[in-house]
């Protein structure tokens, strides 16, 4: 099989040099190689000596980065895992629009990697038009920032406060309020919640939400007065985490409350494994509700109530940002929130 750099190399689509193989014969790192080509001014005088050299010997000429930011090219979707259905649903918005754009796609994942040697890689791609990012870290942000040649980026979902980039995010806060409100309405007046990972913008906007209607339901006498803090059990968006968090307070001999939030739909079924495994009834025992509306969620044994936010729209929107700015065009709004669905099927 044909080397994808080969084939595009064979069809007179990039420079027949690339900056690995300038790094490879200079002797120094890719990424040094960019900084050189691109005029930064934190490198050796001996080292950008040698690099300019080398490049001019290798006939580089940067046309692929070139021809990148007309607007043409190939776009990198930089994820932390595939085994997420969240993820694979934004990989076929974002596949959708490049398909439809006549566009190339890549995708790397970090998982197990060092985010340095993805990036690197990312930005290596030939005819790098850009890249949509899924990332919770903040310190993968400033990563790519910190690279000269760094084409247009666009985050989607997990963009935290201060991030530089443009971002598609949905309302989670809002979204995680309807749906305290909504089993409050049902009347369970006793629910928890089991958030996502604390370093994560979105699941704490979904905690967040979540306390608010809780304790407005407490000012109305809608809900049992207590310490919010022993309602909300930590999770890490894993399925597994929800079962741990539902079958450990089991073990305990831990009481159950009436209704059971999960900041998603992964440990919404892990919970609803777990009251299973126990010989308790979804929902006559327990309710159970999660986020993301998956589509794993209507499948569900019972069919999951959840809030549905448009993930593959979320992807597909990502996509038409970061082509936009390819292009050299400006976008309306850098931050484009979208908002949620309520979803009742059976389980609460």
């Amino acid at each position: 099989m044909i080397r994808q750099e080969t084939f595009l190399k064979q069809k007179g689509l990039v420079s027949m040099a690339t900056v690995r193989d300038i790094a490879r014969a200079a002797g120094v790192s890719p990424a040094t190689v960019s900084r050189v080509l691109n005029g930064h001014p934190h490198v050796a005088e001996e080292l950008r000596e040698r690099v300019t050299r080398v490049a001019g010997e290798l006939g580089y000429t940067g046309a692929a980065r070139r021809r990148a930011r007309t607007g043409t090219g190939v776009v990198a979707l930089i994820v932390p895992h595939v085994s997420s259905p969240f993820y694979c649903e934004v990989l076929a918005g974002v596949e959708r629009e490049a398909y439809q754009n006549e566009y190339g796609l890549v995708f790397y994942t970090t998982d197990g990697r060092s985010h340095d040697n993805v990036i690197e890689r990312a930005l290596e791609t030939p005819q790098l038009a850009g890249l949509v990012v899924i990332t919770p870290r903040w310190r993968e942000d400033e990563q790519l920032l910190d690279h000269p040649e760094a084409p247009p980026v666009v985050v989607v979902d997990h963009r935290n406060a201060g991030s530089p980039y443009p971002h598609v995010v949905v309302d989670n806060l809002r979204g995680a309020y309807r749906a305290a409100q909504y089993l409050l309405a049902k009347g369970y007046d006793d629910i928890a919640m089991i958030r996502g990972p604390e370093n994560i913008q979105s699941s704490m906007d979904r905690v967040r939400g979540f306390m608010l209607a809780m304790h407005e339901a407490f000012a109305a006498g809608l809900a049992r007065a207590r310490d919010l803090s022993d309602r909300i059990w930590p999770g890490d968006f894993e399925q597994r985490s929800g079962y741990e968090a539902v079958a450990g307070r089991l073990a305990a001999g831990e009481p159950m409350p009436r209704a059971i939030f999960c900041a998603n739909d992964l440990m919404a079924l892990g919970a609803v494994a777990a009251l299973h495994e126990a010989g308790l009834r979804v929902p006559d025992d327990v309710a159970v509700m999660g986020f993301d509306d998956l589509p794993l969620a209507a499948a569900a044994v019972p069919p999951l109530t959840t809030v549905r936010q448009p993930v593959a729209e979320m992807g597909a929107i990502a996509f038409r940002m970061v082509t936009r700015l390819a292009a050299g065009q400006t976008l309306e709004t850098e931050r484009i929130v979208l908002d949620t669905e309520l979803v009742v099927r059976r389980s609460a």
